[in-house]
Formats: structure tokens, sequence, C-alpha cells
């Protein structure tokens, strides 16, 4: 449990100076629009953390954090249809429907979602033969739900709010 509230703690405190603090989101928009972000880089971090341990060993795993990661990715999920709208996200957007961009990204969320919660009900009965690898691929998956939606921004460091790396480029790192 530690390292779950260690990992909300740093995403937390990134995603709310490089949106609140440098690029001067509203603080009324916290609730939703930033901690949205916050889920979905601590779940992917938790995942990484996981695979990482798990790679020393069977007994180190921790699949303590995988339920967790589980929890905050089904909030993301949750919070990111509550706000799907141009308003919030108006590059995902063309004439009113999503670009194909967006349209991969979401379809790329649903896969990841779907095949983590049959994920994470192995991990439940701890029988879970292949876990690690399909951890990995959840992972990957993620970072590229992540990368198709926020690639575009990557490349230009001067135009980062506070010079913060984009957390959709650190999500893609994280599940890569």
């Amino acid at each position: 449990m530690k390292t779950v509230l260690t990992v909300l703690a740093a995403c937390g405190g990134y995603a709310t100076l490089r949106y609140n603090v440098f690029k001067g989101v509203a603080w009324s928009e916290w609730p939703v629009y930033v901690f949205n972000k916050v889920c979905a880089l601590s779940a992917l971090v938790l995942l990484m953390i996981y695979a990482l341990r798990r790679r020393r060993g069977p007994a180190v795993g921790g699949t303590d954090l995988l339920v967790p990661a589980w929890l905050l990715m089904l909030t993301h999920v949750g919070l990111s249809l509550a706000i799907l709208a141009p308003a919030y996200y108006a590059k995902y957007f063309q004439a009113d429907k999503l670009t194909w961009q967006a349209g991969w990204s979401m379809l790329l969320g649903v896969v990841a979602a779907v095949a983590f919660h049959k994920c994470t009900r192995a991990c439940e009965l701890m029988q879970a033969t292949g876990l690690l690898k399909n951890v990995g691929g959840i992972a990957f998956v993620s970072g590229l739900h992540a990368a198709l939606l926020g690639y575009a921004g990557w490349f230009d460091p001067g135009a980062w709010p506070g010079r913060m790396v984009p957390i959709t480029l650190l999500s893609f790192a994280a599940g890569s």
C-alpha cells in the first residue's frame, strides 16, 4: 500500500504542477480533469513497478499492485467518458466526430481495460500463468493509447507547461 500511495502522491503532484500551476487549468477542474490524468499515469507506473519487481522472481512480484492499478484504470475510464467532449479535448474531434487518432486510442483503451479486468481476475485466483507477459502487453497497449492522443505535443519542449514532460509521453514510456 505504501508503494501505491507514493505513486499516487508523485503523479498527483506532477499533474497538479503541470496543469494547474504552469498551464493555468482552473482549480475547479482538478477533481475530474487533472485527477483523471493522475489515475491514468499512476495505473501505468504501478504496472511498470509490478513488472520490474516480477522480473526478479515470482515471490517479489507484488500482485498487491495490480488491483489498485486496475481500479485506477477503471477510474480513468469513467472520468474520461464523463468529460469526453470538444470543450475538454478539442484536438480529439473534427466536425463533431472523433479523429482517427482518438478513435484508435479509445479502442486501445477499451482493449487494455478489458484485458486488465481478465488479468486482475487471474491474479485474484493466483493461478496466472504468463501473468508478467499479460501485464506487459496491457501496459504496452495502454502506452500506445496515450501516444495516439498526445504525440503531436512531444516534440516541442518549449511549449510544455513549466517545461514538464507531457503525461502522455510519460505514460507511453511507462508502458513501453
